[in-house]
Parts: structure tokens; C-alpha cells; sequence
């Protein structure tokens, strides 16, 4: 099966492709920069195409049986100022219109089209568990989710089957959790904010397998949740990754610290969200890092040689 994926070169895009590539799959990574492309993702084949440019040319789609959409501006590496939340919307919302709009071009039409998107769907949440049918929030968060996808199920109208991939905080070598990983090296690691608020997390080897399993499963369409069954509080994961680099969690970051440093985007850390994986587990998924320690584990350990 060829597969067009969008967004290949970032953090879980090369870890996707390494998987659909070992599954026998074969990928096309569209990036705006082929170079970095064809350096990460040995075995792929790499178009440029940038959704700054135009629209999407209608010929790439051909003999495209899957499409994976994965681009968007990053939401963790800055403060959000005005200019910087129009290029987080914008840079999702464009690339997802220009699939739509290719795919209505098309005579042979991709079967799937799975996009991803965001547990900040739903908004804070406190401690009410969170399933696929709870409502969109209105945080700006949520309300980039809530665009993004409207736009990717655009497609369903065109007889494409539509997944929209909720994905809470990635564990892997690269994104939040290795960024938090830091303070702990320096002995003054701890939980942010006051600790109780709910995280709901993924292994990045269950998020690629679990893509890949939405992909080969016809019954399965609309939003999935793409979170461990697990989820902790901010506390408990703080002191399981302690535990896990034989550090202590002992020292907390208040919440008006974050506040000032970080802006609007600390509302990522400080809200809680307890997401239920209700939908993958109902079709049959099985979690290989199910509890948050064999996750980090896996990482960190593994990472380090252990």
C-alpha cells in the first residue's frame, strides 16, 4: 500500500514512517524541506511541496491507497503571541484544505485519511474522565483541534474513510518528556503546578502502532483518542520519571512561575485532561506500555544503555 504522509520529518512522523516501512507499506514523505527529509527517513521516497506554495498538485496522489497528515507549526518551542497562534491554526488548517481540495480533484480517490489532532480538543477538564463523545472546549487549544479536524472531515462527504487522532503527551526521545527530563539531571526536578491536574500520555511505539492499526481497521472512523489507559497525575509522573533516572522529585514549580515564563502556552501543563483510549481498546488494541514506569523505562533506559 502507498501512504502519503504530511509532516514525516518531525518527532512522531520518522518514528511512523519507520513503522509503516518495516510493515512493508510504501511512503512518501511531502515536506517543504526533502533534504532533512530523505537524512531521516532512510527507504521513503520524498516530494517538496511547501502549503505556503499553492495548491496540493493532484498528481501526487496517484496510486495513494492511505494519507497520514501529521504538519503543522509546533505548539511547544515558543510563547504564543498573536502572530505565533495565526501560524499554529493556519499551518494546520491550510495543509488539511489543501488534501481535501487534491482529494476532490481526483478521479481514484484515496480509502483513508487520517489526521491528526490534539487531547487539547477537549479542554480542562479536571477530574471527569474524558471518552471520544465528550464536546470540544473552548480554550485556544481546543479550538485549533475543533478547525483542524472540521477540515479533515471535509473528506468524508468525498467517500474517504476519516480518523481524526486525538494524541495526548507523546513519550519517546524527543518532546515533552525529554524536555522535563533536564531539571532532574540537575538534582532539582519536580512536579508543575500544584501536581493533582491529570496527564494522559502515550509510548511513541503504541502511538505508531496504534496510526498503523487505525489504518488497517475499516470499522474505525472518526475521532480516536490515542492516549495509554493509564493516564497519572502530574505528581505521580514526576516521581515515577525520578524513580526511573534515580533522582528525587522534590522540587515543584509554581503555577504563576509558569504563568509568567511560558504565557498562555503553560495552560498545556496546568490543565488537566483524565482521556479515555475508549475507542481503540473497544476494536481490539493492545498497549505495550499500558503503565507510565515500563514507558519511561523502555525511553530512558534504553536511551542510556541500561
Amino acid at each position: 500500500m502507498k501512504v502519503l504522509v504530511f509532516g514525516g520529518t518531525g518527532f512522531i512522523g520518522k518514528n511512523l514512517c519507520s513503522e509503516l516501512l518495516s510493515a512493508g507499506y510504501k511512503a512518501c514523505i511531502v515536506s517543504r524541506n526533502p533534504k532533512k527529509a530523505e537524512l531521516m527517513a532512510s527507504g521513503a521516497e520524498v516530494v517538496e511541496w511547501n502549503s505556503s506554495a499553492g495548491s496540493l498538485p493532484v498528481e501526487l496522489l496517484e496510486g495513494v491507497s492511505l494519507i497520514i497528515n501529521l504538519a503543522g507549526e509546533s505548539i511547544g518551542n515558543r510563547r504564543w503571541t498573536r502572530s505565533v497562534k495565526e501560524k499554529i491554526l493556519y499551518s494546520r488548517v491550510r495543509t488539511t484544505q489543501a488534501i481535501v481540495n487534491a482529494i476532490k480533484r481526483k478521479r481514484d480517490i484515496p480509502k483513508v485519511l487520517i489526521n491528526a489532532s490534539a487531547i487539547g480538543f477537549y479542554g480542562p477538564h479536571g477530574n471527569e474522565e474524558i471518552t471520544e463523545s465528550t464536546p470540544a472546549g473552548q480554550d485556544f487549544l481546543a479550538k485549533v483541534c475543533r478547525a483542524w479536524e472540521e477540515e479533515a472531515f471535509k473528506a468524508q462527504t468525498l467517500g474517504v474513510r476519516v480518523v481524526a487522532v486525538r494524541m495526548g503527551v507523546v513519550i519517546g526521545g524527543e518532546g515533552a518528556i525529554a524536555r522535563m527530563k533536564t531539571p532532574f539531571h540537575f538534582y532539582i526536578g519536580g512536579p508543575l503546578g500544584t501536581g493533582a491536574q491529570w496527564i494522559s500520555w502515550i509510548h511513541i511505539k503504541d502511538l505508531t502502532r496504534l496510526i498503523r492499526f487505525v489504518a488497517e481497521n475499516e470499522n474505525i472512523n472518526g475521532p480516536v483518542n490515542a492516549t495509554a489507559p493509564e493516564p497519572v497525575r502530574m505528581k505521580e509522573l514526576c516521581k515515577v520519571l525520578g524513580q526511573v533516572m534515580e533522582r528525587p522529585s522534590w522540587l515543584p514549580v509554581p503555577d504563576f512561575l509558569l504563568k509568567v515564563v511560558l504565557g498562555e502556552m503553560s495552560d498545556m501543563l496546568l490543565n488537566s485532561q483524565r482521556v479515555s483510549p475508549e475507542k481503540i481498546l473497544k476494536e481490539g488494541f493492545e498497549f505495550w506500555f499500558p503503565a507510565l514506569e515500563a514507558a519511561l523505562r523502555d525511553i530512558i533506559c534504553r536511551r542510556n544503555g541500561v
